[in-house]
């Protein structure tokens, strides 16, 4: 049983260690990456609600970038209240529509 848990640990250590410094791309693993789907409107009143879905909820303040068939239309701002998968994000420009895409800025 012991060298189970030695062999997991030198495992994870290896994990842990740096990787070579300068040059290479940072990539941002799937399960870090934010995005939603604008579900409602209210241009009146100037918000969308997003959801996320199972990913988690961003925290009050984040910008999205908001696109709509790959190009991007407008920006958000996240503002709360959240529940669920939900979130309440007020229009920092553009026109948003039903549908659109929430990505992190």
């Amino acid at each position: 049983m012991k060298w189970v848990i030695v062999v997991a640990v030198l495992g994870l250590a290896g994990c842990a260690l740096p990787g070579k410094p300068g040059g290479g791309t940072m990539v941002t693993p799937v399960a870090f990456r934010v995005e939603g789907k604008v579900v409602r409107t209210n241009e009146r009143l100037n918000f969308v609600v997003l959801d996320f879905g199972l990913q988690g909820l961003p925290v009050v303040g984040q910008q999205f970038a908001i696109y709509r068939l790959g190009e991007k239309v407008g920006q958000v701002r996240v503002s709360g209240p959240a529940w669920d998968t939900y979130a309440v994000a007020d229009i920092v420009e553009g026109q948003i529509w039903k549908g659109d895409e929430a990505k992190l800025k």
